[in-house]
């Protein structure tokens, strides 16, 4: 029952005075007098959550506190305190004089609130311990070492308020808390929670959830804070839920789940990437960009696919039918894809990627496993020299066909680049004319190899041999003339004939 009050001045007489004290006194029980024992039932609805103001005083974070637990006197034997007047039992390091306050009483405390400071154990066994206190309406667990419930939360009708904070508690159910029908907060604040297994099983008149202060890790799916709005009202604090993984660090879960959910309409709305998976590995700093990865491999594709999602920086595609890399060409869906796995596929040739922008500034390109038997080396060569970002490229287990021009151009290229080109010692090709199955690694091969010079060749004397003889011989001759002339000139005054009769 709700109480309103009016603010009237008086005059100031001790007698209205005390009138007025005993109609808030007065007014006070009657507003107790509910049959929730004071307890206001609040409805949620699916669009708004109460504030933590309008919750009733019991169900409110405690003003007790476990800070500087370990000073009270009951913290040296694990015991605890009893206030009959508010119905609190403060509890330091331990239960060990439970039985004892019991005795004394003569009967079971009627335990409304409860105060755990420094729990010993490591689990919580909330069926063994809270079945002695049936009238519990707030439990508080602070600074304690426990990190796991040994069993979930057994029917406990007048529980509204739980608040464990400051503990090492890492794993939750999603069905620990199911039990308790009257829960209506429950504050999980600064403790080692990890993930959660899914959203919390709780009762219909639950009203808030906090969980910040947790080290979550966001490459969990946390996604239902989104999908599912009636749900993930229930985290009054969700935008203050901060990611530790290594991948999202520092990033607001909220954030990190909200551009996972758009990444998933993406992919869902647009047929070519229906079957395959699509990932955030990277939301870039200060700028909060996200980046995507694609994965298409082992599908049966058997070409790139026409879309991409914005921000898409990787694409795996591994082990298909493709043939044909003109979409790194000519599609915008391909402008800022810098990694792309094509390996095992069916790709003959990559010279339609000569000139691009796409080659100038890729990251990594893997086609081992593909078709290729011949490259332009130097359109390669170039774009490699100009690109700063290049990291990685393979090229092994394709059937190179090292002629003798291009296989000595593709070991100047391996030599040139084996820290790019990390698999260099394991690119082979066919080096012998009518002998497809014979290979070696190209870098072990040398000219003779490729261009098939046997020692015969070597010993046989070729017309441009003749012609360098000559060319040689002539320029030794015209060097000997010059030489003789000079020394004419030099003592005798003598000019050649040559000058004497130019006109």
């Amino acid at each position: 029952m709700a109480m309103s009050y009016r603010v009237i001045y008086f005059d100031g007489s001790p007698f209205v005075i005390c009138l007025c004290l005993l109609l808030v006194i007065f007014g006070r029980y009657c507003g107790a007098a509910d049959p929730s024992d004071g307890l206001t039932t609040l409805t949620t609805t699916s669009t708004s959550v109460a504030p933590l103001a309008a919750l009733p005083a019991l169900v409110q974070s405690p003003t007790h506190s476990c800070v500087n637990w370990t000073a009270a006197p009951e913290a040296a034997d694990g015991n605890c305190t009893r206030s009959t007047g508010t119905g609190l039992i403060q509890c330091y390091g331990g239960m060990n004089n439970l039985a004892v306050l019991n005795s004394k009483l003569g009967k079971v405390f009627p335990a409304q609130q409860m105060l755990l400071c420094g729990w010993p154990k490591v689990d919580f066994n909330p069926l063994g311990e809270l079945l002695k206190f049936p009238k519990l309406r707030s439990l508080t667990i602070e600074y304690s070492g426990f990190i796991k419930f040994a069993l979930d939360f057994p029917d406990m009708n007048q529980l509204q308020a739980i608040n464990i904070s400051w503990t090492n508690l890492s794993h939750i159910s999603a069905r620990t808390f199911k039990r308790l029908h009257a829960l209506q907060v429950l504050d999980l604040r600064w403790n080692q929670l990890i993930q959660l297994d899914g959203p919390l099983i709780l009762p219909r008149s639950f009203q808030q959830l906090y969980l910040a202060g947790n080290p979550w890790n966001c490459t969990r799916n946390f996604k239902w804070i989104l999908l599912q709005p009636e749900k993930g009202r229930l985290v009054a604090d969700r935008e203050e839920l901060i990611c530790t993984d290594r991948k999202y660090k520092e990033r607001q879960m909220i954030l990190v789940m909200h551009y996972k959910v758009v990444l998933r309409r993406e992919c869902q709305s647009h047929v070519d990437l229906l079957n395959c998976t699509c990932l955030m590995h990277h939301i870039i700093p200060k700028s909060y960009i996200p980046l995507y990865t694609v994965n298409c491999s082992h599908l049966q594709f058997y070409s790139l696919p026409a879309y991409l999602p914005p921000n898409t920086t990787s694409l795996y595609i591994t082990d298909n039918q493709i043939s044909d890399i003109n979409p790194l060409r000519d599609n915008p869906h391909y402008k800022h894809v810098v990694d792309v796995q094509l390996e095992n596929n069916r790709i003959s040739n990559i010279d339609v990627l000569e000139d691009t922008y796409w080659l100038e500034n890729f990251r990594l390109l893997n086609l081992h496993g593909n078709q290729l038997q011949k490259l332009q080396v130097y359109a390669l060569d170039n774009a490699l020299n100009d690109n700063l970002n290049v990291n990685l490229l393979l090229l092994s287990k394709n059937p190179w066909h090292c002629t003798c021009k291009f296989g000595m151009r593709l070991r100047e290229l391996l030599t040139k680049y084996k820290d790019i080109v990390r698999d260099a010692r394991n690119v082979t090709c066919t080096y012998m004319q009518g002998d497809e199955m014979r290979r070696a690694q190209v870098l072990s091969l040398t000219r003779h190899d490729m261009c098939n010079i046997t020692v015969e060749d070597d010993m046989r004397i070729h017309p441009i041999d003749w012609l360098n003889c000559v060319l040689a011989s002539l320029i030794f001759l015209i060097l000997g003339k010059l030489a003789y002339d000079y020394y004419f000139y030099r003592f005798h005054g003598r000019v050649p004939w040559i000058v004497m009769n130019m006109p």
